[in-house]
């Protein structure tokens, strides 16, 4: 199975251990990001028709060349290609259109994947965001937000599936507390384990994924945070599954 992110950060975050994971319970996916910081789908759609080079091309994991969009669209031949917003915008519909539907209709011409929309996270309460305030943010309301903008997408864009990383990460504060990023929105090793057991789930439909197996590697950002413990592995793993539950509706295998 092949898989392309066209993204930004959240999209590295999430894709760092899916490979692993997946390669550890016997599963061959490949995924790839299409990578700007911060960038939003407006400006995907714009280096389609500029063909900027602009873009680091992660393959499972790991930060490999830079290339234009056309570069990793004909990387590989893809199964599935996300799509995802900027976080700060992801609480607003209104931000993907009209060029998640350009960018779409674009990309087809070079691909037949099945389309995958990416579903991000609210920030920490100690962060900051102009519509949420701070100090503490109003990370509930930042978080219902980026769920119904996220369904209206769905809706609007006729793409049927949405992989529930917010989802995982709301679940996993509610049981971990505020503790999944490093900076207030990048996950942290934490968050990177769980969203990458989500996406394994999520893109094979299995009911259950063996954890002993998988040993996350830890200092995937920096040098110095060590990876989960075989406690926290086995408590993200049963609510990656929980997540999944929850996204009855939106998943590739109901």
């Amino acid at each position: 199975m092949n898989v392309l992110c066209v993204g930004n950060s959240f999209a590295v975050d999430v894709h760092t251990y899916v490979h692993e994971i997946a390669k550890a319970n016997g599963i061959d996916i490949n995924i790839c990001v299409l990578y700007i910081g911060g960038c939003p789908i407006s400006r995907h759609w714009k280096n389609f028709n500029t063909k900027e080079k602009e873009y680091d091309f992660y393959i499972n994991g790991v930060a490999s060349f830079q290339c234009d969009i056309f570069e990793g669209l004909n990387y590989m031949k893809w199964d599935y290609i996300t799509f995802q917003q900027r976080s700060g915008d992801s609480c607003d519909a209104d931000t993907f259109f009209p060029e998640l539907t350009l960018l779409m209709e674009g990309i087809r011409k070079y691909s037949d994947a099945t389309y995958l929309l990416h579903k991000t996270w609210s920030y920490a309460k100690s962060f900051s965001h102009d519509r949420y305030g701070s100090n503490p943010m109003d990370q509930e309301a930042m978080t219902r937000d980026i769920d119904d903008a996220y369904l209206k997408v769905k809706e609007k864009s006729g793409i049927k599936y949405i992989i529930p990383s917010g989802t995982a990460i709301r679940l996993a504060r509610e049981v971990c507390g505020d503790n999944l990023d490093r900076d207030g929105y990048h996950l942290n090793e934490r968050g990177r384990t769980l969203t990458g057991l989500l996406w394994v789930y999520f893109l094979t439909g299995k009911k259950e994924l063996d954890v002993s197996k998988f040993n996350p590697s830890g200092y995937t950002y920096d040098e110095v945070t060590p990876p989960v413990s075989r406690e926290e592995l086995e408590e993200l793993n049963r609510i990656a599954k929980e997540a999944i539950k929850e996204n009855k509706g939106n998943n590739l295998f109901n």
